[in-house]
């Protein structure tokens, strides 16, 4: 397993390993129908298209601010959070079994650790025969393979907003959150099946509550202040990494576009419940026919 100290998952930027697919800093497109491909793992992902946005809130927390324009090349998502039955036929091959508390094939899986959600990304990787992104000994990320890893905190907020500039997805009012999230006034005090609710503008489901997701970054309260402008990828070092949209038990301000948590990566002193943790994986949408 890999080691979780200070700087567990060296940020290597894009740019050195490829160069960026297009450099004007446009706005995010509106898009009407998401784009969508099957993988051989049997998952659905939606190509989230290139583009700029205003990252964090000017009415959130400290830790939200200072909003800052963020460019962010394409890639694709699982259009869900990795549910138990996904995790469980990778888990049959890399001999690694399902931790969820709530037990059912269609639920998202949860009681992941943040290098747990690693080596299932590596599991996917390979069983596509993908190159694997992470080193399973210092958890360091290889942004330039074309395997599975999970988003950037910039990556995972730009999904989420889907061209929108409210605290939510859907808009401002938090009303609506029933329509859209599983969240502490409407769960039952449990996860439920993935892709129940409505999806967000580019059609990916549950952005917003469940369970919180697991991103890429090590977590730095202050690290809006000194990010890049493109494709940011967290500090280097620290001891927690970030969670973002919210879980099953979270109060609606939780479940904001822009909020942002912090947790130790292997869950000793977990700060939100084990079982309110889980994640979806990204990876880079395979070269254009015409080189591009």
């Amino acid at each position: 397993m890999m080691s979780r100290r200070n700087g567990l998952a060296v940020c290597l930027t894009l740019a050195a390993f490829a160069p960026l697919s297009c450099q004007r800093a446009g706005a995010p497109p509106v898009v009407s129908e998401p784009t969508t491909t099957k993988t051989q793992s049997g998952v659905e992902l939606v190509l989230i298209p290139a583009g700029s946005f205003a990252m964090g809130s000017r009415h959130g927390r400290a830790e939200e601010k200072p909003v800052h324009r963020v460019w962010i090349e394409s890639f694709l998502m699982d259009r869900h959070e990795v549910t138990q039955a996904e995790y469980e036929k990778l888990g049959r091959i890399e001999a690694f079994g399902c931790p969820s508390h709530f037990k059912a094939a269609d639920l998202p899986v949860e009681q992941v650790t943040w290098p747990q959600a690693a080596r299932f990304c590596n599991a996917r990787s390979r069983f596509e025969g993908l190159q694997p992104c992470y080193n399973e000994d210092t958890g360091a990320c290889d942004f330039g393979a074309n395997g599975y890893r999970l988003p950037t905190e910039a990556e995972w907020e730009y999904a989420c907003r889907a061209a929108t500039d409210s605290d939510y997805s859907f808009g401002g009012d938090p009303r609506k959150l029933g329509d859209f999230a599983w969240f502490a006034d409407n769960s039952a005090q449990k996860t439920h099946p993935v892709g129940q609710k409505k999806p967000n503008p580019w059609g990916l489901f549950d952005m917003h509550g469940n369970v919180a997701e697991w991103c890429q970054d090590v977590y730095d309260p202050g690290y809006y202040r000194a990010s890049p402008e493109k494709n940011p990828c967290g500090p280097a070092e620290g001891n927690e990494y970030v969670l973002r949209g919210g879980s099953w038990k979270s109060p609606a301000d939780a479940l904001r576009s822009a909020h942002r948590l912090g947790e130790n990566p292997g869950f000793s002193d977990a700060c939100l419940a084990r079982d309110a943790i889980g994640f979806r994986c990204v990876r880079k949408p395979p070269p254009s026919k015409d080189g591009g």
